[in-house]
């Protein structure tokens, strides 16, 4: 039987500029890749941030590898940070630190890793995300697409069970687009990591996607496999394939 990593049960919340998440249940399988695709008022961006245990619901419950984060202790939330990766939209980079050293960070913080070891499983993740020649650059030197494929690698560094990327295309050229692909094909067939992102337009990527959720104004319209997303019958659905 599948292991379920990832349930919200009738989860509510809002935040300051008005997006909301409306009475949203969903589970995520270990090893499934999830789109929760829609516009930027959609309220994917809240939803997953609630998925990841950054956002608190105001109603319903949110379990993240079985723990449900608004009721966990320091130790806890500290010990599930540890297993799940987050790339925000903006890349959140530390700017007066090297490539090399944002994506130790969280080894050096959590770990008593030897250096050897620390450099050996930093430069095997961004030779995987493909930035391993930016290694001795900064942040300000750094496009949007590739500070984000360097956030990639810092989020998987600690070898993370669930990995977050919110608005997966943004930023990305056609190469970072290629890279992308390759890593959550590589990521599927190891069949052990599970990924959910957000994307606010269609795109050749949903093929990797096991599901996509359809978000309007904070409700869920619609959970089903790529290939049955442009026939969901919901005026918002249709429009948003048809223009894309």
């Amino acid at each position: 039987m599948a292991e379920s990593v990832l349930e919200l049960e009738h989860v509510s919340a809002s935040v300051a500029d008005h997006v909301r998440v409306d009475d949203l249940s969903l589970s995520v399988q270990r090893g499934e890749a999830v789109a929760l695709v829609g516009s930027d008022a959609s309220g994917k961006g809240l939803a997953l941030k609630l998925c990841a245990g950054l956002e608190m619901p105001t109603s319903g419950t949110v379990r993240v590898l079985g723990v449900d984060p608004s009721q966990a202790s320091e130790e806890e939330f500290l010990h599930l940070r540890q297993r799940v990766g987050f790339v925000f939209d903006k890349p959140a980079l530390v700017s007066n630190l090297s490539v090399f050293n944002n994506v130790a960070l969280p080894l050096r913080y959590h770990t008593a890793l030897p250096e050897s070891e620390i450099q050996d499983r930093v430069i095997a993740r961004l030779r995987e995300c493909g930035v391993d020649a930016l290694r001795d650059r900064f942040p300000a030197e750094l496009t949007l697409g590739d500070a984000r494929l360097v956030a990639m690698a810092r989020a998987r560094v600690l070898d993370t069970e669930i990995l977050f990327i919110d608005e997966l295309l943004l930023g990305l050229d056609a190469e970072g687009l290629v890279r992308v692909r390759g890593l959550v094909e590589g990521y599927r067939k190891a069949g052990a990591l599970t990924v959910v992102v957000t994307i606010n337009a269609p795109t050749a990527l949903f093929g990797l996607m096991d599901r996509l959720v359809l978000l309007r104004d904070g409700h869920m319209v619609a959970a089903c496999p790529p290939v049955e997303a442009s026939r969901v019958d919901d005026p918002m659905v249709l429009d948003f394939f048809r223009f894309h």
